[in-house]
């Protein structure tokens, strides 16, 4: 077992440290501390990541808070959020009175209420994601830790952790389909948030993570799903890439130098290899 502290407001934070129920807000503003899309930004440079917008919760941020919630908790979803699958304009008095009673972002309508219910449905009857998600764990789990290679506090949080310690962490796609999510791999930065929240809990703990699992939800029916390990050479990677990412971002917040990228010099620059098969498609319909 883990020492799992719940949040209080005011609290320190005194690394490692396991916090339950932190707010979101208060989680992603913590000072001085970077995370695996801090580290994203730095990647572009680290005057991408000084001058980041305060992020404020989208639609589509309370969706996938809401969908977390109903496919990892789904007691806690039950009592939490009310589905009006019925309503699709939300001027309506049921709607507002629902908004009173449970808080805007915990009132879904329409095809955003479907999608969960749809969800929901799918996921309580496939055996191998009930076998993962039924397992005693903890949910929205912040870790607070410092790399020992630079000192820097980094946080991570885990969609779900279990008592043996597997990570789960939920991802909606487009296609789960092993082709099309690895692509999705490779242009979030899935690998490098593995690699990061695996070596986070190990310098935490002293121990390896037993397992770091994607769940890849299809949004769209019939909502297929994908449970996902990564390969070896794929978490190496990610860990190349995160560990670059540090070198650059803790000098940065060291010494308060956050340099962008320069122009340096003129560039030759291509159209991407998709666009170059276009062309050839349209030439060889022309000449046919």
């Amino acid at each position: 077992m883990i020492e799992v502290i719940e949040y209080k407001e005011g609290m320190e934070i005194k690394p490692p440290m396991f916090v339950a129920n932190m707010p979101d807000d208060v989680y992603h503003a913590w000072p001085d501390s970077i995370s695996k899309s801090g580290l994203d930004l730095v990647h572009r440079s680290p005057a991408h990541y000084k001058y980041r917008g305060a992020s404020k919760p989208s639609r589509a941020m309370e969706f996938g808070k809401a969908l977390h919630c109903a496919v990892l908790e789904p007691d806690v979803f039950a009592s939490r959020y009310l589905l009006l699958r019925h309503v699709s304009d939300r001027r309506v008095s049921e709607y507002k009175q629902a908004v009173a009673a449970k808080g805007e972002g915990n009132v879904l309508v329409s095809g955003e209420a479907d999608q969960i219910a749809g969800i929901q449905e799918v996921i309580a009857s496939d055996f191998a994601v009930q076998k993962l998600v039924s397992k005693p764990h903890w949910t929205e789990l912040s870790l607070f830790v410092n790399d020992p290679e630079t000192g820097a506090l980094v946080r991570v949080r885990y969609d779900m952790l279990t008592e043996d310690f597997e990570a789960v962490d939920l991802k909606t796609t487009q296609d789960c389909m092993p082709e099309a999510f690895a692509k999705s791999i490779a242009q979030y930065r899935y690998h490098v948030q593995a690699a990061l929240y695996s070596d986070a809990f190990f310098w935490a703990t002293g121990k390896p993570l037993a397992d770091f699992v994607f769940l890849a939800i299809e949004k769209e029916l019939p909502h297929a799903r994908k449970l996902y390990t990564l390969d070896q050479e794929s978490m190496r990677i990610g860990r190349v890439e995160y560990r670059k990412d540090m070198k650059v971002y803790y000098p940065a917040w060291e010494y308060d130098h956050w340099h962008g990228a320069e122009a340096e010099q003129v560039q030759s620059i291509s159209l991407p290899n998709w666009a170059f098969a276009r062309f050839e498609e349209e030439i060889v319909e022309e000449i046919f």
